[in-house]
């Protein structure tokens, strides 16, 4: 049975041995059947799985994995500090949260990339910000279908059926299968459509994975041909820069729980110095 951790909630734990990491055999099962070789190799060598699926002549869906050492609450609390995030992911050259709602806001956000000689490919939305502290329902999700109206599923979770899904279940280390989704849709912005998920699952106290699932429409004077590797590379390198920041805030939160049994003490023996000295 599947159970869920409650908002605000936190992972116990700290690392027993550095940073947890995947093997290029192991990322081979997050990589469908199907998907090419370059892509297969790809996700092997920068610790990212994606695929990239072209689901018509002008639209693709994406999905991606990452497993980070940090535990869910840490990455949860990363993505969902929503004025922060243009901090620590690289291709978010504006980020601005224009209105907070009980579990979610409404975000402005400006991505730029290096396309060559110093020509930067940049789109602009303006995202409505949904979160699911127990998983979006299946019923908003799906794998093929009318993308007006859901959401591509991303990879994890037991509620989904497919390869993927299962392989990331059968290595999870936990004896539940534990996630949180955030999701975000465009309400206007350069793209036709642009809606995913962020998904983070645990896989045991110290580590989690996180699934990116994205469907991507442009207009129709911007061929999606001509952006669909550059998006593609920049959901990798963001992906890697949430693990690079999550694993940091990580280790610092680890590095004061170690260190704060010996700052009790100092305080209790200035405290003892200052009532001796008194009397």
């Amino acid at each position: 049975m599947r159970s869920q951790l409650q908002a605000g909630q936190r992972a116990l734990g700290c690392p027993r041995s550095g940073i947890i990491s995947l093997g290029h055999q192991q990322y081979r099962a997050f990589v469908k059947p199907g998907a090419s070789t370059a892509t297969k190799k790809h996700s092997g060598s920068q610790s990212v799985a994606v695929e990239l699926t072209n689901t018509s002549f002008s639209s693709r869906k994406l999905n991606a994995t990452v497993l980070i050492g940090a535990p869910l609450d840490v990455v949860w609390g990363a993505l969902t500090d929503y004025d922060h995030l243009g901090t620590f992911i690289p291709s978010l050259v504006e980020n601005r949260c224009l209105e907070r709602r009980p579990q979610g806001c409404l975000l402005y956000q400006v991505g730029a990339q290096d396309v060559a000689m110093g020509v930067k490919f940049s789109a602009a939305c303006t995202l409505e910000i949904q979160e699911y502290p127990t998983g979006i329902p299946d019923g908003l999700c799906t794998v093929d279908g009318n993308w007006d109206y859901y959401f591509p599923r991303p990879w994890g979770g037991s509620s989904s059926n497919d390869s993927i899904s299962a392989s990331v279940s059968s290595m999870s280390s936990m004896e539940v299968d534990v996630w949180r989704d955030i999701s975000f849709s465009a309400v206007e912005g350069d793209f036709k459509a642009f809606k995913g998920i962020w998904r983070i699952q645990m896989n045991d106290e110290d580590s989690s994975f996180l699934h990116y699932s994205l469907f991507v429409k442009p207009h129709p004077w911007l061929p999606v041909g001509l952006i669909q590797s550059r998006i593609k590379n920049e959901v990798v390198t963001n992906l890697k820069a949430v693990r690079r920041h999550t694993e940091h805030v990580y280790k610092r939160q680890c590095v004061f729980h170690e260190a704060e049994p010996a700052l009790k003490r100092l305080r209790i023996t200035d405290a003892d110095v200052q009532v001796n000295a008194s009397g």
